[in-house]
């Protein structure tokens, strides 16, 4: 990694941070809540201003780590002091008074020094913990939310980017035949696929020893697809005047193992086990996350909706970890409308978050280890690395960790956003407020867990580059 690319890395990890913190703040505002500060970064100010206005602080802080929004009475909705951070950025001559709501609805004072005074009715009223349960909620929600959106706008320029060949539906035109040999003949290399015989497109193991079955000692025109070197591409390599029977054939190509489990070339998969599939993108998804082990695939056929049992994919392994690979050909969509491609978008985008949800769940069954697990520096260096294939790709890395991001933090775990959102389920539920004693312990022990694993995180990362 140069330092460009961690400058890239900083920039885009600021932009998911004010986009979050946007969120907070603007609700929080149509809320009638005072803001203190708004930052972005944590530890030290470098830079920062107070609206004379509002009396609100905007301020950047040295550590590109995080951000917060402070609101007057915010922590752990007990006085009306605001986070810790807010209190350090007042102004040193301010004198600040708070107003407390107790349990019992009695209202006391917690004063930083004698001369504090009550705040006025008209204040308090600006106070976080003051408001209803529910604009706590549309606040603690709104930064996470606002994730999830920029996810979802990036993913839109992303369809519009890579146009309608990019744009794939659920309906099989072809299966791969690959040469599997492990020694080159006739000019064959081990994972060639077979593209035409005589200018005949294959589309099938089937269709290409029908092909070939009349004349076993035939001499055939191949073109097969080769990955470049650099393992990015295929290119069409011709094969000229190849002796290619079917003893060869059999005894050196592989069929897609989809293909020898029933899939028929013009199946259109509705199904992968029992989730929907809607296009290329989530089917593809569904394959790689559940296709590991043998499948239950849904499909349209002239019509009539088939279940075909134990259909078999490829296996590949990243990062220690087994995933099932795709292994047909797909018809791309036949039109290039807004509805088109908001129907992708949407698509692409909910099978985001439903990658988020599965990876945690793969996480604590076991199905991941922790080289899955990536924090800033893992994905500083994922950032570096797609940076150098276009603007596009990181464009769908912004997305995929902005969604990341917004759904992390609506997790039911203490310090997180989500975890504001239980204790507000428990106060509606029980019609008073979680002690803030017991509140601010649940705080802070989440608090402890989030930064110890961010440190084993770090470390992990740091001993890999």
């Amino acid at each position: 990694m140069n330092f460009l690319y961690i400058l890239l890395a900083l920039f885009i990890f600021g932009i998911l941070i004010f986009i979050h913190e946007l969120g907070h703040f603007l609700v929080a505002r149509w809320c009638g809540v005072k803001i203190l500060e708004f930052a972005i970064g944590m530890g030290p100010k470098i830079l920062s201003k107070k609206s004379k206005k509002s009396g609100t602080v905007y301020s950047l802080r040295l550590l590109p780590i995080g951000g917060f929004v402070s609101m007057l009475g915010e922590n752990g909705m007990e006085a009306v002091q605001g986070s810790s951070e807010g209190d350090s950025d007042a102004d040193e001559d301010d004198e600040q008074t708070f107003f407390l709501n107790s349990d019992d609805g009695s209202t006391s004072d917690v004063s930083k020094n004698e001369q504090a005074r009550f705040l006025s009715e008209e204040e308090a009223e600006h106070a976080y913990c003051n408001q209803s349960v529910w604009k706590r909620i549309l606040i603690s929600l709104a930064g996470p939310l606002m994730n999830v959106i920029l996810g979802f706008l990036l993913m839109f320029v992303i369809v519009i980017g890579a146009g309608q060949n990019n744009l794939g539906t659920t309906k099989v035109t072809s299966f791969y035949v690959v040469y599997s040999a492990e020694e080159s003949q006739y000019g064959f290399e081990k994972g060639d696929y077979v593209y035409t015989v005589n200018g005949e497109v294959i589309n099938s193991f089937a269709q290409m020893k029908e092909a070939i079955s009349g004349d076993a000692d035939g001499i055939w025109d191949v073109v097969v697809l080769r990955l470049n070197e650099e393992g990015t591409a295929y290119y069409k390599q011709p094969l000229n005047a190849i002796s290619l029977g079917t003893a060869t054939l059999e005894n050196n190509f592989v069929c897609s193992r989809s293909e020898q489990s029933g899939l028929q070339v013009n199946d259109t998969i509705l199904k992968v086990n029992k989730t929907r599939v809607h296009t290329y993108y989530d089917l593809s998804y569904e394959i790689m996350n559940q296709g590991y082990q043998a499948v239950d695939l849904t499909v349209l056929r002239n019509g009539e909706k088939l279940v075909l049992e134990n259909v078999i994919f490829p296996n590949l392994v990243e990062s220690g970890t087994t995933i099932g690979e795709i292994d047909f050909g797909i018809e791309l969509e036949d039109d290039f409308s807004i509805g088109t491609i908001l129907k992708h978008t949407w698509v692409r985008s909910v099978s985001m978050v439903k990658m988020v949800y599965d990876s945690l769940i793969g996480l604590f069954s076991g199905r991941y280890g922790m080289d899955a697990v990536s924090g800033p520096v893992g994905i500083t260096k994922t950032i570096s690395d797609v940076a150098k294939t276009g603007i596009l790709n990181i464009f769908a890395l912004m997305s995929i960790i902005s969604i990341n991001l917004g759904i992390m933090n609506l997790l039911p775990f203490p310090a997180l956003d989500g975890g504001h959102l239980l204790l507000y389920a428990v106060e509606i539920i029980r019609r008073k407020p979680v002690k803030k004693e017991v509140e601010g312990i649940i705080n802070f022990i989440g608090l402890v867990i989030l930064l110890t694993l961010a440190v084993i995180i770090a470390i992990k990362d740091i001993i890999a580059l």
